[in-house]
C-alpha cells in the first residue's frame, strides 16, 4: 500500500483562484502604494485645512503690473503677447470675458469696460492676468504653493496633463480593487457569506448615515 503522500490531492479550482487573488492583491498594492500614500496624506490635509496649525496648504502671491503696447484684439491675442514674458505657453491660459456694463460712480453712471481674465494653472504655480479693455497695462498675479499645497494640487490634478490624470485614475481603480479583493479574501478565509453581507450592509448604512448628517 502506497503512502498517502505519494498521491497528493490535486489543487482545487477554488484554491487556485484564492492563490492568484492574493498575489494580485499583494503585487498591485505594492505597485500603487506610493500614489495611495500621496492621496492619503494630501486628502488628510485637504480635509483639515481649516484647522491645521502648521504651515500646510500655504502659498506665496506676487502681483505685478505689465505694460501693454497696443490694444489686443481679443483675450487670445493678449495671451500670445504676454506668455513669452511670463515664461509660459499661451495655450495654457483659459480666458473669461466680463462684458461692459453701466455702474454707479459718485452721483453719475459710467460704462465699465470689458474685463478679461486669463488663468493658467500648473501644479507648481497659478498665473492670473486681469485686463480692462482699452487699458495700457495688465495686472499679473502669480501664486506659488508650498510643498504641501503642491502635493494637494497633484491630488486634485490641478493643471496636470492627461498622463497624470490617467495615473491618478489608475490609483483610484487600484484602491477599489484592493478593497474588493481584500474584502473577498477575508470572507473566503475567515467568514461566511452571511457575515460578508452583514459587514457590507453595515458599512453602507454607516457611510450613508454620515453623509446624511454632513448635510
Amino acid at each position: 500500500m502506497l503512502h498517502p503522500r505519494l498521491h497528493p490531492r490535486p489543487a482545487s479550482p477554488r484554491g487556485n483562484s484564492q492563490k492568484w487573488l492574493r498575489r494580485i492583491h499583494a503585487w498591485f498594492g505594492l505597485a500603487v502604494s506610493a500614489m495611495l500614500l500621496l492621496f492619503a496624506i494630501t486628502g488628510f490635509l485637504l480635509n483639515h485645512r481649516a484647522v491645521m496649525k502648521i504651515a500646510a496648504l500655504d502659498r506665496k502671491e506676487v502681483v505685478q503690473l505689465l505694460p501693454v503696447e497696443a490694444t489686443p484684439a481679443d483675450p487670445k491675442a493678449l495671451a500670445v503677447a504676454l506668455a513669452p514674458r511670463l515664461g509660459l505657453d499661451s495655450a495654457a491660459f483659459k480666458p473669461k470675458v466680463d462684458p461692459a456694463r453701466a455702474v454707479a460712480w459718485s452721483e453719475a453712471r459710467i460704462v465699465q469696460p470689458e474685463r478679461w481674465t486669463l488663468r493658467a494653472d500648473m501644479p507648481s504655480e497659478s498665473v492670473q492676468i486681469e485686463y480692462w479693455k482699452g487699458s495700457r497695462q495688465v495686472e499679473v498675479k502669480r501664486t506659488q504653493p508650498n510643498l504641501w499645497l503642491y502635493l494637494a494640487r497633484l491630488h486634485m490634478s490641478t493643471g496636470t496633463g492627461p498622463a497624470w490624470v490617467l495615473l491618478a485614475d489608475a490609483a483610484a481603480l487600484g484602491l477599489a480593487l484592493l478593497g474588493l479583493s481584500g474584502f473577498w479574501l477575508w470572507g473566503r478565509l475567515h467568514g461566511s457569506r452571511r457575515q460578508l453581507a452583514m459587514i457590507a450592509s453595515g458599512g453602507l448604512m454607516l457611510a450613508g448615515g454620515l453623509a446624511w448628517l454632513a448635510g
